[in-house]
């Protein structure tokens, strides 16, 4: 006797009306794990890249990316530079101009001498051959602490905008600090030396020798016009490559993980 034979059919539409609801109900979590996988990858090539393109780079501008992470119920991830600090400068304000070209913005060393009259308000700082640099070519936090203590730049109150006309001379003829040592501050050009703040040494208290000539004297700052930076740092280049050579594979990785944990 022949055994019975069973056809079993199954209605197409129902499976894929199945099979959609599933894949809908997981897109949310795989788009949003593709961008937020897109934005790590963004950021580590932003990071690799640094110092190709910034000499020595300190710690905290290495650090200084922020990723905003995209979620179920908003898929936007952004990648982009931390606009605030507990201390310090945030990394917007010394980091876009690089990104975007530009004036370099006022720095507080800047604003403080600014606001006591030492710096013309037109002017930036850039170190000069007295200046000791850190391990980044930056001015150790040390000198500007001490030049701006010197400077009575600490603390001030009711300092006009305008340095006057006695202050400006007891500038120009200098402020003594501890270990021989004194700045002073050329607002004008004279002789060779440009404006700036100097630091000068004094050998034993000769009043003869107490005043040395300029030409003796070092600058720590020289006073500029604004400083404008070229567009150095590609950073719209290095998100856009990045996203294109990812996200399609992120959001396929992202899509298995789903599929797999699905319940």
């Amino acid at each position: 006797m022949a055994r019975s034979s069973f056809s079993i059919t199954m209605d197409r539409s129902q499976l894929d009306a199945a099979v959609e609801v599933s894949i809908n109900r997981q897109m949310p979590f795989v788009i949003s794990k593709a961008l937020n996988d897109t934005a790590k990858n963004a950021r580590d090539a932003l990071r690799t890249a640094m110092p190709q393109y910034f000499d020595r780079p300190t710690p905290y501008t290495m650090n200084s990316l922020r990723i905003t992470y995209a979620t179920k119920s908003s898929p936007i991830a952004t990648v982009g530079y931390k606009d605030e600090s507990y201390k310090g400068t945030p990394a917007t304000k010394y980091l876009l101009p690089e990104v975007e070209g530009g004036n370099r913005n006022v720095k507080r060393m800047e604003q403080s001498l600014r606001r006591i009259g030492v710096l013309p308000i037109d002017m930036y700082l850039v170190p000069g051959s007295a200046a000791k640099l850190d391990q980044y070519g930056n001015v150790s936090r040390g000198q500007i602490v001490q030049t701006l203590a010197y400077l009575q730049a600490f603390g001030e109150q009711g300092y006009r905008a305008n340095t006057t006309a006695k202050r400006r001379d007891r500038l120009a003829r200098g402020i003594k600090g501890a270990r021989g040592y004194s700045y002073f501050v050329l607002v004008r050009r004279e002789g060779k030396l440009l404006p700036g703040i100097y630091l000068r040494q004094h050998y034993g208290s000769d009043p003869r020798i107490a005043h040395l000539a300029y030409g003796a004297a070092k600058p720590v700052f020289i006073f500029v016009n604004t400083p404008r930076y070229p567009k150095r740092f590609p950073f719209d280049d290095i998100v856009n490559t990045t996203v294109e050579e990812k996200l399609a594979a992120n959001a396929a990785a992202a899509f298995a993980l789903a599929m797999s944990t699905s319940r």
